[in-house]
């Protein structure tokens, strides 16, 4: 290897270190939350539960930025709850408190989980469902023709590919930008 080499290396190896994952993460959730005690029990929530369900935490903290822009008491005009923004009757089958920090977050990454094994890891689809409906997925046979699905699923996506530079944050997972699905052992994530 050539000098120029080995210092680019070495340059890519510090920088990442200095900026790790989940030190983005954190550092964007505490940029965007103004109370920092609530702010580091949602980043410690979203960490937890994250890895819980195997999901990107990046993912979930894109979700919970478009759904609730960390608002944890916002209630929406059609009645969805808090942060992962859950809708009563989501909470009432997932059997948690939605006015819970802590249970909302679980509930809405256990949701979502479920979402992406529905829609075969297939992460638009994954958005639409949980935003939609899955049942609106099936219908459709993809993703509906709403407006408000279409840009939701567009900022989820636009938020979980560039505020966290994924060239020096994520592990090499199999992204596929054309289809948006997580590569797992045997295609079971």
């Amino acid at each position: 290897m050539s000098y120029r080499s080995n210092f680019i290396l070495l340059f890519c190896l510090v920088f990442s270190t200095i900026f790790s994952k989940d030190e983005l993460l954190e550092k964007y959730i505490l940029k965007n939350i103004s109370n920092l005690e609530n702010a580091q029990f949602i980043y410690e929530d979203i960490i937890r539960f994250s890895s819980k369900y195997e999901i990107d935490p990046a993912l979930v903290v894109s979700i919970m930025k478009v759904e609730s822009n960390f608002n944890h008491n916002t209630v929406s005009e059609k009645g969805a709850i808090g942060l992962m923004q859950l809708m009563p009757e989501t909470a009432e089958e997932l059997k948690v408190d939605p006015f819970n920090v802590s249970s909302n977050i679980e509930a809405g990454v256990r949701y979502f989980s479920r979402c992406l094994k529905l829609n075969n890891n297939d992460i638009a689809l994954a958005l639409a469902s949980y935003n939609a409906g899955h049942s609106s997925v099936e219908k459709y046979e993809s993703i509906p023709p709403f407006t408000e699905t279409d840009n939701y699923i567009s900022e989820v996506l636009k938020i979980y590919t560039g505020s966290f530079n994924k060239k020096y944050i994520f592990n090499p997972v199999s992204f596929q930008e054309s289809s948006f699905k997580f590569g797992g052992k045997d295609g079971d994530r």
